[in-house]
């Protein structure tokens, strides 16, 4: 082997060893703040969705979403608590969780926290004698509901969660969890909760989910890129939006270019320098000669 390409031989054997540490310093540094391994999830379903299309600030399929783990349900806040206090993530009130059931990863936002007393569910964080405008809570006999107004990304402006006992047994869904649900399945029906076994739906989770189902919350996104895992397995293809094809798309080639003029600016960094200091040097005699003109034009004046 030439001397030459042994050289390329280590160039290249040192640029796949600097990529593959900067990408462990970056999922480590992740890990280190989230508490979660592994740190990130990719997107793989339409059902936090705001529209049909993809939307920066909004978890959309084939979005990459960053995990930090939550140590009680005190560290989650809900949609109701979020609402009264103004807190919102991904483009609506409450935290957004992901949480295991059965093998499988929901990513979903927390609705209501509930509590059971004994003889009825308590929402946390709600003063019953003090309601918003937008919160109903019923406690009658076999039509225990909330009902949540004035909801966005829902052509039926609530969310209604049957509370009665006979839907959410305690001694089956447990004594204390979240009510969840996915911000783009408004759309299908007020009612469609991941708990909801009623209205013709099959529950996605039909246990109500505390501390230990949960994962973490969702916090930051990086959009678009977890296609690319989605493409290479195969699923759900047919639900990420077109807009996430097309930014995708000119990310790659932005990063593809970008690429190529770093490694052009070190292949050629001695003659990069080299015109810079022209171009200094002639940017300073053409100042250097306007001053001359002007003390000229100043002595002929006088």
């Amino acid at each position: 082997m030439s001397d030459d390409r042994k050289e390329d031989v280590r160039d290249t054997l040192k640029d796949i060893i600097i990529a593959l540490i900067i990408v462990a310093v970056i999922f480590f540094g992740l890990y280190a703040y989230s508490g979660v391994w592994p740190p990130i999830v990719v997107v793989e379903s339409g059902s936090m969705q705001h529209g049909n299309d993809s939307q920066i600030g909004a978890i959309d399929t084939g979005d990459i979403v960053l995990v930090k783990k939550v140590y009680s349900s005190d560290d989650v806040v809900s949609y109701i608590e979020g609402r009264m206090k103004g807190y919102e993530t991904y483009g609506d009130y409450g935290d957004v969780i992901v949480y295991d059931y059965n093998g499988e990863s929901v990513i979903h936002r927390a609705i209501a926290y509930l509590e059971w007393s004994g003889s009825k569910w308590i929402v946390r964080g709600v003063d019953m004698h003090h309601l918003p405008n937008w919160l109903y809570i019923n406690y009658t006999h076999g039509q225990e509901q909330i009902t949540i107004y004035n909801v966005s990304y829902s052509p039926y402006n609530m969310i209604m969660i049957h509370i009665d006992t006979k839907l959410l047994n305690p001694q089956r869904v447990g004594d204390a969890g979240f009510i969840t649900m996915g911000d783009h399945n408004r759309e299908l029906s007020p009612t469609a909760y991941d708990q909801n076994g009623a209205d013709g739906f099959s529950p996605i989770c039909p246990v109500l989910v505390n501390i230990n189902m949960i994962v973490g919350v969702a916090r930051g996104e990086l959009p678009w890129f977890g296609a690319i895992k989605l493409y290479l397995t195969g699923t759900n293809v047919n639900e990420i939006p077109p807009s996430t094809n097309l930014w995708l798309a000119i990310s790659l080639v932005l990063i593809v270019a970008g690429s190529f003029l770093v490694d052009y600016a070190i292949d050629h960094r001695e003659e990069i320098v080299a015109m810079l200091r022209r171009r200094g040097t002639d940017d300073s005699k053409e100042e250097y000669s306007d001053e001359d003109n002007e003390d000229e034009e100043y002595y002929e004046y006088k």
